[in-house]
């Protein structure tokens, strides 16, 4: 089991009391963690994280300690205790 803090800002905040919560998760991986997060909090957060034919969001990016997930292995990326995992919506502007 792998324990992570995990925050998230824009659409997945109304499921995640306060925006953020300590989760506990068998596994290892950014994919791992999200599963657990479908599992937890259902169907509204697999609508948020896959919102099409089961690809993650592009309207969203993963950053891990700070790092966008992009930059590692994606969601193959790995996590370990005490990882901050932050799930935050893309924003342009003009």
């Amino acid at each position: 089991m792998t324990k992570v803090l995990f925050r998230t800002y824009g659409h997945p905040t109304h499921l995640v009391g306060g925006g953020q919560m300590d989760i506990e998760f068998p596994g290892v991986t950014v994919k791992d963690l999200l599963d657990e997060l479908i599992k937890t909090f259902g169907d509204p957060m697999r609508k948020i994280l896959y919102p099409k034919d089961g690809k993650f969001s592009e309207m969203l990016y993963v950053l891990i300690n700070g790092s966008n997930m992009s930059y590692l292995d994606g969601l193959s990326s790995r996590l370990k205790d005490g990882d901050v995992v932050a799930v935050l919506p893309i924003t342009a502007g003009g």
